[in-house]
Parts: C-alpha cells; sequence; structure tokens
C-alpha cells in the first residue's frame, strides 16, 4: 500500500501497518505515535471510491490518496483518469457512413454519451463521447462517408 500525502509518496508494507500504534479517539479521530512522536488524525471528508481523503493532522489539512497495487499498476501504465488527457477533437476510428447525429453544439454531455453512429462494413458504430465536455461543433452530416482520422466533433476544452 502507498500512501500519498500532498503529492509525497509513504510505501506501507503490511508489517508498518501492523507495528503502526493508533488508537481510536471517536469516529473521526485517531492518536497515532510514530517514532516516538504523538500525532492526532482527524477525518474531516472521505470517498472510500476513491480512496481519497481530506484529513487534519496535527491542525494541519491534508489530501491523502491510499494507492494499493492495482493502483500503482494503472498508474504506470499511463490508464489512471486523473492523468488521462481531454480530447479537443474526435476522430473517425474507421472509414464509414455517418447514419446518425445524437449531438449538437453547445451541448454539454457526460463521459460515454453516444455522439455519431458510423457504420463501416454493414455495422453501426457508436461513438461515445472520451469524457465530459462541450460540443463545440460537430463537423459531419448524416450521410456523410468519413475516412479514418476525419474529425467528427470538435470539444470546447
Amino acid at each position: 500500500m502507498v500512501v500519498e500525502i500532498e503529492g509525497k509518496r509513504f510505501d506501507l508494507e503490511s508489517a508498518d501497518w501492523q507495528n503502526l500504534d493508533c488508537i481510536r479517539i471517536d469516529a473521526d479521530t485517531f492518536h497515532l505515535l510514530e517514532n516516538g512522536l504523538a500525532h492526532t488524525i482527524s477525518i474531516i471528508a472521505s470517498d472510500p471510491s476513491s480512496r481519497k481523503y481530506t484529513l487534519k493532522i496535527d491542525g494541519e489539512i491534508k489530501e491523502v490518496t491510499l494507492m494499493d497495487n492495482l493502483d500503482l499498476l494503472i498508474e504506470k501504465m499511463g490508464l489512471n483518469s486523473t492523468k488521462t488527457k481531454k480530447l479537443s477533437v474526435l476522430k473517425a476510428p474507421m472509414p464509414g457512413l455517418v447514419t446518425g447525429i445524437k449531438i449538437a453544439a453547445g451541448q454539454e454531455v457526460e463521459k460515454g454519451t453516444p455522439l455519431i453512429i458510423l457504420e463501416a462494413m454493414k455495422m453501426e458504430n457508436m461513438i461515445s463521447a472520451p469524457h465530459q465536455a462541450i460540443i463545440k461543433s460537430v463537423n459531419v452530416s448524416i450521410g456523410q462517408a468519413v475516412e479514418k482520422g476525419s474529425v467528427l466533433v470538435e470539444f470546447d476544452v
């Protein structure tokens, strides 16, 4: 397990967790001894699904993230969403025929929102929003043939 406190990482093995001298004072406050130094830690906010916490450690507010081996592997592979760059344009992943347009300029979309239906090799392919965005422009029309890499949609980033 890695504990990241405001960008600084601490690698904790299971033996480290077992050797912590930590006492719960109340539902959100703990007393911790580390190398003979006493610390008071209070949980101010928590999001267990993302493993992000806001803690008050010895009177100072700190942003903390807990990362397990899977989180570290995802980060190493560059697949973690926190570092995903937002696209300014969405390009056709293959040549095909535009058979449907599900959005309009100015519309706000969430990640996964259907944008364009592209028919290729007699199959309809739904092209979805890669992230939350506002549609700046739709650069294709129904019935238009597009080549791979053609700009379908522009996003306001």
